[in-house]
């Protein structure tokens, strides 16, 4: 059901947008009056259901499929699919991401390639690219980064290391980008179990999170939300949404 209409008109783009995460940001704009184009890479079914429900609330929706690990030729084709579809972007938030063990000694240079293009090379060619509509319409960037990456994990090395580069470059962006933009990134811990998970692992988990329990999807959305909207003073920051974990 839709409700709080305060970003009607405006036009969000989510990468990694059909499951999970992704597709809870994309409901959660949506509701709040945006339409929506977003990415995905093995999800068409999700995808296209997403899209076919939100169309029947109202919204106009954009699916494109791409592999953001290969960045040239999917922000080429991202480019080409929402300039067919939309001509105002005011909302980017790069959510794709690539979750895999890489410890010093079993990481390929493929997967730690794969890492750097999915998490800093295609949401930098999706800000350059986007960057004269986000201007114009004072718009919003949001990252979303890892709470991990400020205390990295040894059988994640690599992984962490990409994330802790975009968290870096989320400050440069809001530097670049000011006055017109405001750029952000969250850094999350548990806000949906990654699959296989044993329940006594998750437990452990929570003994170490001062609010005892695992966050959602949707916090996540709701805080993109916020910041697109009440949070708009706000540009610069790596905010944590981990029930108190970085701080035990």
């Amino acid at each position: 059901m839709l409700n709080g209409m305060e970003l009607t008109g405006r036009v969000a783009l989510v990468t990694g947008g059909a499951k999970r995460v992704g597709r809870a940001i994309v409901e959660r704009l949506a509701a709040a009056g945006c339409n929506v184009a977003f990415t995905y890479f093995n999800s068409q079914r999700e995808a296209q259901e997403l899209a076919e429900r939100l169309v029947a609330s109202g919204r106009q929706v954009v699916t494109m499929p791409a592999d953001l690990a290969e960045p040239d030729r999917a922000v080429a084709a991202i480019a080409t699919a929402f300039s067919n579809r939309f001509g105002r972007l005011d909302i980017l938030v790069n959510n794709a991401s690539l979750y895999q063990p890489s410890s010093l000694q079993a990481v390929t240079l493929q997967q730690s390639r794969r890492f750097w293009a999915l998490h800093v090379e295609a949401p930098l060619l999706l800000c350059r690219h986007f960057e004269a509509h986000l201007r114009h319409n004072r718009g919003h960037v949001i990252n979303m980064v890892d709470l991990i990456a400020e205390r990295p994990r040894p059988d994640h090395l690599i992984y962490c290391a990409s994330k802790a580069a975009l968290a870096n470059m989320t400050v440069g962006l809001a530097r670049e980008l000011a006055p017109e933009v405001t750029v952000n990134g969250i850094a999350p811990g548990v806000v949906d179990w990654p699959h296989g998970i044993a329940q006594q692992k998750r437990a452990e988990y929570l003994q170490r999170v001062p609010l005892a329990h695992a966050g959602t999807p949707a916090d996540v959305a709701e805080l993109i939300y916020y910041l697109c909207t009440t949070g708009n003073y706000i540009t610069g920051q790596i905010i944590r949404l981990d029930g108190g974990r970085s701080i035990v």
